[in-house]
């Protein structure tokens, strides 16, 4: 995970690599300028990169995984499910984004539905909440 939050940190920001020349900064301006061509439409890298307007380059991975790049901080996430179920991705990335200072309260907004989504059963009633426990830690 470490490696995808560094390669996604490198996406984001390196504007010309020795290896690839300018090729991932093509690749990151393509994503954030169109990210409806990334996951399409209502899907989460579509939703996540209009509200980091921008800012953010994502992409989900397989098995509730979420990678995202942020250029401002010049920093890479790496969010992984440990159950591969994706109902807890959302909140867990919300947490994560917030926990970092990264939302403002348009953001927040643009984002509130999948801080704590609504579990529903088959008939529509609402049973229960997706609720994350992500807490960050700073390591020294």
């Amino acid at each position: 995970m470490d490696r995808l939050a560094h390669a996604f940190a490198r996406l984001a920001t390196v504007t010309a690599d020795e290896r690839y020349g300018s090729a991932p900064a093509t690749l990151a301006d393509a994503m954030s300028s169109h990210p409806e061509m990334v996951s399409g439409e209502r899907r989460n890298d579509l939703i996540l990169m209009r509200a980091g307007r921008g800012d953010w380059v994502t992409k989900v991975g397989a098995e509730g995984v979420q990678a995202i790049g942020v250029r401002s901080r010049r920093l890479g996430i790496a969010i992984k499910v440990v159950d591969g179920n994706a109902r807890g991705l959302h909140p867990a990335t919300v947490a994560i984004l917030d926990q970092l200072g990264l939302l403002d309260a348009e953001q927040r907004a643009q984002l509130e539905s999948w801080r704590e989504p609504v579990i529903r059963n088959y008939r529509g009633v609402a049973t229960g909440r997706v609720t994350p426990k992500v807490k960050l830690e700073k390591r020294s």
